[in-house]
């Protein structure tokens, strides 16, 4: 499809409501993030949108960190290269945006 298309073609993957899964596969979904995103001219990018405060919970009753890192903020610092979060909007600014 890329040669046909002339340029490189990426898959996007979101990932979203790791936090009602069970520890066992929010540890399996990082860790295929992490193997797919594993060589550099891998086709995907990944959009993940969690909780840092659910998340490392799961994390930490998993077997999948031990000697990765120290405990679940290193593990999850490690998985997400470009990490951002968005504010809780206020009553006000929920006003504004609906307006």
């Amino acid at each position: 499809m890329e040669i046909f298309e002339r340029r490189r073609l990426r898959v996007v993957l979101e990932i979203t409501s790791l936090d009602i899964c069970y520890p066992e596969k929010v540890a399996g979904v990082l860790n295929a993030m992490n193997t797919l995103l594993s060589n550099a001219n891998t086709p995907f990018i990944f959009i993940l949108a969690v909780d840092p405060s659910i998340i490392i919970p799961c994390l930490e009753q998993t077997g999948c960190m031990k000697g990765l890192a120290d405990n679940g903020y290193l593990y999850l610092n490690r998985t997400v290269t470009l990490p951002f979060s968005i504010p809780e909007m206020g009553s006000r600014s929920r006003l504004r945006c609906l307006e």
